[in-house]
């Protein structure tokens, strides 16, 4: 099992059992007496996870060598960073919970760029937000509501009908739905064309690498390095021709964030010839429009793995 498959295997299984936890104390005891024991849960990360510990190093020491990232953090990152970029992922775990609880009201988003998909919603047609484990993608489900659109959340995990059966049990109507798809399946392309049909957007985490080989990794340069990212979400932009659009929404202080939607691809028909080259482009394009943001708030990305290491190797694997 690979890094990144690993980390979000464990991931999967301790967010259920904090989310269950937490739940109790919200519903119970208020926000306020669940945030006071994220100190003792990020410090524990931080001891007895090493390999959190060490990627979480790793990515804020790449970003202060860039001079965005030098400026958002202030200081060369030690463990004060580390503690903070740990416990800025606890307190997004927080935020979901609150948020799939019915606390919708309590959050304040700013938007930029969504005017672009109201227009598209007004005429019947949907797209693809093409997001990233930066801040909390789970805010779609707000920002959806507000909105008045229809999000479906690509997934590619076999968790996916647990997802939406905590979304039911946890109360609220929301307008985004998970659907599980195989990433080595063509009915990725099937499912997301539906999608489209019924004037929907599709949401993916474009950030990763699927593990296990089957989906193709790209190479780039990001915050200065090489690295790997997933063609795939570009590639079924060219092949279906719809718009592609940047998604991200990153928390700008307690109970606030900032969605930005920032157009990738337009859309339209794609020659078979050119698919390839314009998602390519894609990529290129929405890989330097998340670095700027993410080296704006570096603390809040969130893959606690080794994201170079397993990008490079999943490269050599493809050649």
């Amino acid at each position: 099992m690979s890094g990144s498959s690993a980390w979000a295997a464990k991931s999967e299984r301790g967010n259920r059992g904090w989310l269950r936890f937490a739940l109790w104390l919200y519903r119970n005891l208020g926000r306020w007496a669940v945030a006071a024991i994220l100190v003792p849960i990020t410090a524990y990360f931080i001891v007895f996870d090493p390999v959190t510990r060490r990627s979480s190093r790793e990515w804020l020491a790449t970003a202060f060598a860039t001079p965005e990232g030098r400026a958002a953090l202030g200081r060369r990152p030690g463990w004060i960073a580390t503690f903070l970029h740990v416990y800025s992922f606890a307190s997004s775990v927080l935020d979901r919970m609150v948020l799939w609880a019915g606390g919708a009201s309590s959050f304040g988003i700013d938007h930029s760029g969504g005017e672009r998909l109201l227009e598209l919603a007004r005429q019947g047609r949907g797209g693809i937000l093409l997001g990233a484990h930066l801040g909390s993608f789970d805010m779609l489900r707000l920002i959806s509501s507000q909105y008045g659109l229809r999000v479906n959340v690509l997934m590619f995990t076999e968790h996916a009908a647990r997802v939406n059966e905590l979304f039911d049990s946890l109360g609220g109507e929301s307008r985004v739905r998970v659907i599980s798809v195989d990433p080595g399946s063509v009915q990725v392309a099937f499912e997301i064309k539906a999608c489209l049909a019924r004037g929907e957007f599709v949401g993916i985490l474009a950030d990763r690498v699927h593990p296990g080989g089957r989906e193709r990794p790209a190479a780039t340069q990001f915050a200065g390095r090489r690295a790997a990212f997933p063609l795939s979400p570009f590639l079924l932009g060219s092949v279906l021709g719809a718009p592609v659009f940047l998604s991200l929404c990153i928390s700008t202080g307690h109970l606030r964030y900032f969605a930005v939607t920032e157009p990738i691809f337009e859309g339209g028909p794609v020659p078979r010839n050119l698919r390839e080259k314009v998602a390519l482009e894609m990529l290129e394009t929405w890989v330097r429009r998340f670095e700027h943001h993410c080296l704006r708030a570096p603390k809040q990305w969130f893959n606690f793995y080794d994201f170079f290491g397993d990008g490079l190797a999943a490269l050599e694997e493809a050649s």
